[in-house]
């Protein structure tokens, strides 16, 4: 086979080839597409075609013929050949997957979990979004019936109550419900009812409600009083130590000092002067007492006390009265007061005695009081008990138990201070016996002995 993939007719004779454009104007070369005279050399070439699928049409774009490749080379216009069509992207060939949809169709079957759980939550809340907001203050807490008034009205209600709400610009407002606290920017305008419904109505909330061991918080609105701006406090201090105070630049100073005493502290042109002071108003009125945190001291207890005590009237030499000791202590888990007489060497006028460690070092007791006896002395504290009473408890000390009824004093101990304090304080009362209500009928008090009394207590 030549190095043509195939051969014009009478190439072998040394025809010419301009002899092919002649004649009638035909072509005279042999359509080698024709079977009958060449063997067609692109026949074995050609890529097998697969059948088609059964029921489907065949659909076949018929290759041109080698005869009509070579016309269309060697023709016998000018006319240039067809341009070929672009070549398809590699792309093209093989399909490819469509892009998957951004948007996910809504399940329908989550989308109703998801309203289910709202509804439950919703029901669920619902106790707790009725109940009203609670204004507390300095340990004082009261419902708020009017949620339609905004925080600054509540302030003007309770100014009376409490003096130190008079000025706007020194209150604050916070409000916490469950883990949530919102400061209140703006109390002249925000209604209390209406941050509560939007503190209800967040996310957030909820959230932290479902993870709350208490399910039913309270929603607090607290006041903060932030400073006291009233006339003359800009030039006026309270200060902790001289220091501070001559660091203030106030002109008026009030400091404290370690003989007890409040100093006042002035700055003049001429001077600094500093001098005792006595009655400033913006100190607080404090008075010296005791508050317990605990029952009274049930009469039971003092009774058997004083059995003891009386029991030591005449056990000395020759009959010498004797002093004697009685711790009190409060059981933590039984919640009640107990009696403990510790191991104590006595006299007419001293108690030695070993504490109890034991006691003493268990959390579930605590030495609330101690109660000695002073015979038949006054029931007045000695110096030798302000030497040995100095731990932070209530002290008593009882005398004259040589009478009918015995002298009683009781005080505390702060750091080392005493204040005196009334027995009803810290000890149940003496019962009562009754009595016929005929005999308060027969007491009548003269006009003027019950006039007297009425000037008296006006």
């Amino acid at each position: 086979m030549s190095d043509n993939l195939f051969s014009f007719p009478g190439e072998s004779t040394g025809q010419d080839a301009g002899d092919f454009f002649g004649g009638a104007g035909g072509v005279a070369f042999t359509d080698l597409g024709s079977a009958d005279e060449v063997e067609n050399p692109f026949t074995k070439m050609t890529p097998p075609t697969e059948a088609p699928a059964s029921g489907e049409a065949a659909s076949v774009t018929p290759s041109p013929a080698p005869g009509q490749q070579a016309q269309d080379q060697l023709g016998t216009t000018q006319t240039p050949p067809p341009a070929a069509p672009p070549a398809a992207p590699a792309s093209a060939e093989t399909p490819k997957t469509p892009p998957a949809q951004t948007t996910e169709e809504t399940n329908p079957l989550l989308a109703a979990m998801d309203l289910q759980e709202k509804k439950n939550a919703a029901k669920t809340a619902a106790p707790i979004f009725a109940q009203l907001p609670v204004f507390s203050y300095n340990g004082s807490e009261e419902p708020i019936e009017n949620v339609d008034q905004t925080f600054e009205e509540l302030r003007l209600a309770k100014a009376d109550d409490f003096p130190e709400f008079d000025e706007a610009q020194s209150i604050s407002w916070t409000v916490t419900y469950g883990k949530i606290v919102k400061n209140v920017a703006t109390p002249r305008k925000t209604k209390i009812g209406n941050l509560k419904r939007e503190i209800e109505s967040s996310k957030e909330f909820m959230d932290a409600l479902k993870k709350a061991a208490d399910k039913r918080p309270k929603c607090i609105v607290k006041p903060k009083v932030t400073m006291q701006k009233k006339g003359e406090c800009a030039y006026k201090g309270i200060f902790p130590r001289l220091a501070d105070a001559r660091a203030s630049k106030k002109a008026i100073s009030f400091i404290p000092a370690q003989d007890g005493r409040v100093y006042e502290r002035r700055v003049t042109c001429a001077g600094e002067f500093i001098t005792p002071t006595s009655g400033v108003r913006y100190l607080d009125d404090i008075r010296a007492g005791f508050a317990p945190a605990l029952p009274l001291i049930p009469y039971s207890l003092m009774e058997q006390a004083v059995t003891l005590f009386r029991c030591l009237m005449d056990n000395g030499k020759g009959g010498c009265p004797l002093e004697a000791l009685v711790h009190i202590y409060w059981d933590r888990e039984e919640k009640r007061f107990f009696l403990y007489v510790p191991t104590q060497t006595v006299g007419k006028e001293f108690v030695d005695a070993v504490l109890n460690d034991d006691l003493l070092n268990d959390e579930r007791y605590l030495h609330y009081a101690d109660l000695h006896s002073h015979n038949d002395m006054p029931a007045e504290f000695s110096p030798t008990d302000d030497r040995d009473e100095r731990a932070n408890r209530v002290y008593m000390v009882m005398g004259r138990l040589n009478r009918y009824y015995p002298e009683l004093s009781v005080r505390v101990c702060n750091g080392g201070h005493f204040c005196e304090i009334s027995p009803a304080q810290v000890l149940e009362p003496m019962p009562e016996g009754d009595i016929p209500l005929a005999w308060l009928d027969r007491i009548k008090p003269a006009e003027d002995v019950t006039r007297r009394f009425l000037e008296a207590a006006a």
